[in-house]
């Protein structure tokens, strides 16, 4: 709508995922299929200094095979599985970057996600799945490179990432068990020139310890120090 300055844009995708075996009544399973909807704008300003992407996205899982338990059953034991689960995710992105200053850099970002079982069994209709990670999560890295004088090339570079608290178990049977919200914070130092570049990376400055999970529970490395050089032939 606006040349050079603000772009709109759309897509459509469809995938899908085999099944065996056959339901409740022996009807063979269909593939799950999942139908994504995404729109958004991009934005360019000040000669390219700053541009930022915003964009929505919807996704809709049919034909999930889930337990079968007859209507007005006089037990809650499944009899088999039917095919017609649905699970929906819905969320929003956004990413900034910019250059205000010749040799500063700043990229930030920001994505929320909500997603939950619709039609399941009631052990986890209507929750949000122990695979979905979490629903808030944030990053951030600030740079700056001398671009002249005698320690031109002479860089710091500093950021960080945010996760909010993760369900990765969360059902009517097992309850909820929630890994915590972390911040992490980086830093680097490093001298690039035409020819070579000599760089120190120091991860997670302050040595916290937390996990990310996907219905697991995984633990992530502490501190860590890295130092690197390069050559370019």
């Amino acid at each position: 709508p606006v040349k050079d300055h603000v772009a709109l844009f759309a897509n459509y995708q469809n995938g899908f995922v085999n099944n065996q075996g056959t339901d409740y009544s022996g009807k063979t399973f269909k593939p799950e299929q999942a139908n994504q909807l995404e729109s958004g704008v991009k934005l360019d300003a000040f000669d390219g200094k700053l541009s930022s992407t915003i964009s929505y996205y919807h996704i809709k899982v049919t034909d999930v095979i889930r337990p079968y338990i007859p209507v007005n059953s006089s037990t809650t034991t499944p009899t088999g599985s039917i095919q017609d689960g649905t699970q929906l995710s819905r969320g929003f992105e956004a990413e900034v970057k910019a250059n205000p200053l010749r040799g500063f850099n700043l990229i930030a970002g920001f994505a929320y996600n909500n997603s939950k079982y619709q039609k399941a069994s009631a052990d986890v209709e209507g929750r949000r799945p122990g695979t979905a990670s979490a629903p808030y999560s944030a990053n951030f890295w600030l740079s700056y490179r001398l671009p002249q004088g005698n320690l031109n090339g002479l860089g710091l570079g500093f950021g960080g990432n945010y996760a909010s608290s993760n369900q990765i178990v969360n059902s009517v049977s097992q309850g909820v068990f929630t890994l915590p919200a972390y911040t992490v914070l980086n830093s680097s130092v490093f001298y690039d020139k035409a020819k070579f570049r000599i760089g120190l990376t120091v991860n997670n400055l302050a040595d916290q310890k937390y996990y990310i999970g996907y219905s697991t529970i995984n633990p992530q490395m502490l501190r860590q120090y890295i130092a690197s050089v390069s050559y370019r032939f």
